[in-house]
């Protein structure tokens, strides 16, 4: 029998909101626990073994006068979930690196405490859309990108080795590589197939493959092939939507480079439109069959290793 192609899921979600209120998450699904997320991975085809993954934020914006979140005490309770397991993971944590650059200094120190050696990136989504408020995150306003202290923000997680999850709308992206081209020591996480929207026209798409090619030009850049049904919605129902997704998802590899790639689960959200980790892990390794050996074990383990560092 082949040997097992290693697994890093660099992008899963994990959350309880009895014990931690997230106001952001709504109720539809009250807890998703470590047990729960090894219980989903274990049904990946057996071409494939789970090594380790990434933990990414779920504060995803205060709302303005909202509940407050402790985004360190959910770096902690991470950490607490994960460990038992026994198994490699690092955490990208929430971190508002625009609003005042001293608080964002003592949140990283604290995130790093908490994380015990396992902090590996932040994340703050920009997504903001001046005419869909279904494209703009809570706390999130137009002009972020050009703003002096978000790059002061940046050049924090530079000085601390940390990666940054890139989360913007396609009209956004070109404003984001202007200040990516200033930063070329820090690694840069594109999340989601960069957000090319499902029901857009053409004008929509060739935007987002313009910056795609932007960002790609970038060699600090990488990119999730992640959250697919953002881009064609219940893909996994329609052989014309799926295709559709197979032809973007082989498009950034070509662009980006199989090192820069990295399929990730986008768990439970994903879980949450119906689409299993069995279906999902065999369309990447459908999608992923032309390419060499060397080129699919970079695309499931080693660009997010090469992303995230070492994970302890």
């Amino acid at each position: 029998m082949q040997t097992p192609i290693p697994l890093c899921d660099p992008h899963f979600h994990l959350w309880d909101l009895a014990e931690r209120p997230n106001p952001n998450l709504g109720d539809v699904m009250p807890a998703y626990r470590a047990a729960d997320y090894a219980q989903d991975m274990s049904e990946l085809p057996p071409e494939l073994q789970r090594v380790s993954g990434v933990h990414v934020e779920t504060v995803v914006g205060q709302v303005p006068n909202g509940v407050p979140i402790d985004t360190v005490e959910e770096t902690r309770w991470v950490r607490d979930q994960l460990e038992p397991t026994e198994q490699p993971f690092g955490i990208v944590a929430y971190v508002h690196l625009e609003r005042d650059i001293a608080a964002a200094g003592r949140t990283i120190e604290q995130h790093l405490a908490a994380a015990g050696g396992r902090l590996c990136g932040v994340r703050m989504i920009l997504n903001h859309h001046p005419a869909n408020p279904d494209l703009t995150w809570p706390q999130i306003e137009d002009g972020v990108l050009q703003s002096d202290r978000f790059r002061e923000g940046l050049a924090l997680l530079e000085r601390h080795n940390l990666a940054f999850d890139l989360s913007c709308n396609p009209h956004q992206v070109a404003d984001a590589v202007a200040v990516f081209r200033d930063f070329p020591n820090l690694r840069v996480v594109t999340n989601h197939l960069g957000f090319l929207h499902d029901s857009e026209d053409q004008a929509h798409e060739d935007l987002w493959r313009e910056g795609m090619a932007a960002l790609a030009a970038l060699p600090n850049v990488y990119m999730k092939l992640s959250m697919a049904w953002f881009a064609r919605d219940a893909f996994h129902e329609d052989e014309a939507k799926e295709a559709k997704i197979a032809a973007v998802v082989q498009e950034l590899i070509e662009r980006f480079g199989s090192s820069r790639c990295m399929f990730a689960s986008n768990y439970p959200v994903d879980k949450l439109r119906g689409i299993s980790i069995g279906y999902l892990y065999a369309k990447f390794l459908e999608w992923s069959a032309d390419f060499s050996d060397d080129e699919r074990r970079a695309l499931f383990h080693d660009s997010a290793i090469s992303a995230y560092g070492p994970l302890a």
